[in-house]
């Protein structure tokens, strides 16, 4: 064979490899659930109490969906499993007395799987077969050793003692090196198991842990001038060292609560931007085949208090969310929204005011984008993400109609299609590809089997005529 021709033949493999691995053939993600909408929006506060209670009533008809985190709900689309109600869960309690053996290495996983069994069957029973959100919130004790600090030592301070117990002549760096080896193994087991066991009992939740994965980001109270936002790169490489959580989940749910201190700031849009971008980053990196939907849980109110978000930083947390490509943001709330009369109306003023009408104009313009851009088998992200571009409606081409219930009147204009053109990009859906998500790879497959195979078919048949023509 000439040697020109099987250089042709090696270059067309080598560049239809690099083609495969290159930010243009990003993993696809799964589809929406509960709507067609690209970026849905979730209400998860126990306003319930405020109509039979304090006679406000509340539409809630803006949100893609609305649950409660109360323990009294069930079957839920959106179901939190707080740490008494999934299991045996080990920790300490706030005397520093253990409970189901405190730390993971300490507790029996056979029982607590055991015991899953019921909080499954309690919480998620008649919609067993209907897509939900399912998010278990364990926040006692982080599966990293190193990131157990402050209050949490106290589980490195219990690893050591139980090591130091099985071999009291160890000296305290060999005692230190077991701990964190028996500890971060168990924590593994603990999490890992948790999750396979909810999803072949519930398969059609989409199972993750709140939080995250975390960014660790906070230190803008230090450094307010100095503030980047970035992740440490330590974090980021301790969150790829859970590479075994992410691969186990089917959801990821960071965090992006404010606090007032970060109101109406630069530091606010820093602090979203890059949180999301490293929940981002894991949902596409680690997980096989296709990218993990990401679902912000934000709150609509500043932590600690019930003063709502203003107007910059709806764009900071749910403007930021969407144009980078989550799935969509979880609005959760706690007991003090439905305390009185007064709180009540002012959550309720806030959702048929500005923050409903927020609301409807990203979600419209998501599924605007989706729909011109992406063919409707995929959703926008931004094509730099360095850049302040937003899926916002053009205010002259559409207005908010601020009825019951909200809703947006107009239609994308060429100059709003050129805009979405120049600044978005498409993350096709599971069996679609293309720059505009309009080739279908095959149908029927479920996310979790499907990959690039028909790519990978092509490559090894490429070499394997190369090799024959040799």
């Amino acid at each position: 064979m000439p040697a020109s021709f099987m250089f042709i033949i090696w270059c067309l493999v080598l560049s239809f490899h690099d083609g495969l691995s290159s930010p243009a053939m990003e993993k696809p993600t799964v589809r929406p659930i509960y709507s067609k909408r690209p970026f849905v929006v979730g209400w998860n506060a126990p306003t319930q109490e405020c109509p039979p209670r304090h006679n406000v009533p509340f539409d809630l008809r803006l949100f893609d969906f609305s649950a409660s985190p109360n323990e009294g709900f069930v079957d839920q689309r959106l179901t939190i499993f707080y740490k008494e109600r999934l299991g045996l869960y080990p920790y300490y309690d706030e005397h520093n007395t253990s409970v189901y053996g405190g730390v993971p290495q300490n507790a029996s996983i056979s029982n607590h799987l055991t015991w899953m069994q019921e909080g499954l069957k309690k919480y998620i029973n008649k919609t067993v077969d209907q897509e939900g959100l399912a998010v278990i919130d364990w926040e006692d004790w982080r599966p990293i050793w190193l990131r157990n600090w402050n209050a949490k030592d106290i589980y490195r301070q219990s690893s050591r003692k139980l090591v130091a117990a099985q071999h009291p002549t160890w000296p305290t760096e060999e005692v230190n090196k077991q701990a964190q080896y028996e500890f971060e193994t168990a924590a593994r087991n603990f999490m890992e198991q948790t999750l396979q066991h909810a999803r072949s009992f519930r398969p059609h939740q989409f199972w993750g842990f709140y939080l995250f994965p975390d960014c660790y980001n906070h230190n803008y109270q230090m450094n307010w001038d100095s503030y980047t936002g970035k992740c440490p790169d330590v974090e980021s490489s301790r969150n790829d060292q859970l590479y075994w959580l992410w691969e186990a989940s089917t959801a990821l749910f960071p965090s992006i609560y404010l606090e007032s201190s970060l109101a109406s700031s630069n530091q606010c849009r820093l602090f979203v931007h890059f949180r999301v971008k490293e929940a981002m980053r894991i949902a596409n990196k680690h997980h096989k085949d296709y990218a993990l939907p990401v679902y912000v849980y934000s709150r609509p109110t500043y932590i600690k208090n019930l003063d709502t978000l203003s107007q910059m930083d709806l764009i900071s947390t749910i403007g930021e969310s969407a144009a980078q490509g989550a799935a969509g943001v979880i609005f959760w709330g706690d007991a003090e929204y439905a305390k009185n009369t007064e709180s009540c109306m002012k959550v309720k003023s806030y959702l048929e005011g500005s923050f409903g009408e927020y609301i409807v104009n990203v979600t419209t313009a998501a599924e605007l984008c989706s729909h011109f851009l992406c063919g409707g088998n995929g959703r926008c992200l931004r094509q730099d993400n360095k850049t302040d571009t937003f899926l916002h409606l053009n205010p002259a081409s559409f207005r908010i109609v601020n009825s019951n219930p909200i809703w947006a009147e107009g239609r994308l204009s060429e100059e709003d299609k050129r805009y979405l053109s120049t600044h978005f990009r498409c993350q096709c859906y599971v069996d679609w590809y293309g720059d505009n998500c309009g080739t279908q790879r095959s149908t029927g497959n479920h996310a979790g089997a499907i990959g690039f195979a028909g790519g990978h078919i092509l490559l090894w048949s490429l070499l394997a005529l190369f090799i024959l023509l040799l």
